[in-house]
């Protein structure tokens, strides 16, 4: 029987470093989604290092450009061909404000709309069988946030790095319920589902907007740090939604201790308007309209 084949994007360090070693030691050939080859290389060396034997392929992907993730469709045809899970995890937390080559603006790119335009291309290459899924990774942040469909793009409001970040997992959130509901329309053995982190002890706080300023912040960063689940213990809610055997598509995970930072994983809480079927279904055309990848329409 043939192993098991994961996506994994943002493969090379923090969370998605942490789920694909998780992946490799239940036996999956895991390919390692990174913009950063050389990043890439390095992380791939340290997981065959934690996990001897374990079958790891690199591609290329930028999932904030869409060329980038046509090309990664084509290169995945190519070289392996079939799939049983994908794992939208890359992202970036609270940036300055940027666009991309496209013109989108960077989180919502990078945190959302490319894990659309993803889906859709690696959706044909799902095996039908051995509960194939596509993970999507939220945020505590998302309860923040809102949907705002009319701006998507931050073309009418003055742009905050937090808001741009919690409105990207609003709209992550949003398009993983309607994605399950239109595999189960069409008939999909494919699943969606979500997990969250909770908070973890990644590179994700090298943001500018993250970072603490000022040495009293750095020296509390600094003593609490230690206390935050590492990225392997945060992993463990996207596993489950990956590999659970009493999971159901439409669930959202993460970690059920205090506030939900950390803590064995279970059901989390969504925010509500993730559920609003209208505005999932505008989101939907949207994205399309956006990315150019159309599916399940």
């Amino acid at each position: 029987m043939p192993h098991k084949t994961a996506v994994v994007t943002g493969a090379n360090s923090g969370l998605g470093f942490g789920i694909s070693c998780a992946l490799a030691e239940r036996g999956y050939q895991v390919i390692m989604a990174c913009r950063n080859l050389q990043k890439a290389a390095d992380a791939k060396q340290q997981l065959l290092t934690r996990v001897p034997g374990a079958n790891a392929l690199v591609i290329q992907l930028d999932v904030s450009d869409l060329k980038s993730i046509a090309a990664f469709g084509e290169q995945f045809k190519a070289q392996v061909g079939a799939l049983d899970l994908l794992i939208n995890n890359a992202g970036i937390v609270a940036m300055p404000f940027e666009r991309n080559s496209q013109g989108h603006e960077m989180q919502f790119a990078t945190n959302y709309l490319g894990a659309f335009a993803l889906t859709g291309t690696m959706l044909p290459l799902f095996r039908d069988s051995g509960s194939p899924r596509v993970v999507n990774i939220g945020s505590l942040a998302h309860r923040f946030g809102k949907l705002v469909l009319d701006d998507l793009n931050w073309e009418k409001e003055e742009y905050n790095e937090w808001q741009g970040y919690a409105r990207s997992k609003v709209a992550m959130l949003t398009f993983t319920l309607e994605l399950d509901r239109r595999l189960k329309a069409a008939g999909s053995p494919v699943t969606a589902l979500a997990a969250h982190p909770g908070f973890a002890n990644t590179n994700a706080g090298n943001s500018p907007s993250v970072a603490p300023k000022g040495p009293i912040r750095r020296k509390m960063q600094a003593i609490l740090t230690p206390l935050i689940p590492t990225a392997d213990a945060a992993a463990r809610s996207a596993l489950l939604a990956a590999c659970g055997d009493s999971v159901q598509g439409g669930d959202y995970y993460g970690p059920r201790g205090l506030f939900e930072i950390g803590g064995k994983p279970g059901k989390a809480k969504l925010n509500p308007q993730c559920r609003d079927e209208v505005a999932a279904k505008q989101l939907w055309n949207i994205s399309e309209s956006l990315s150019g990848v159309a599916y399940l329409s």
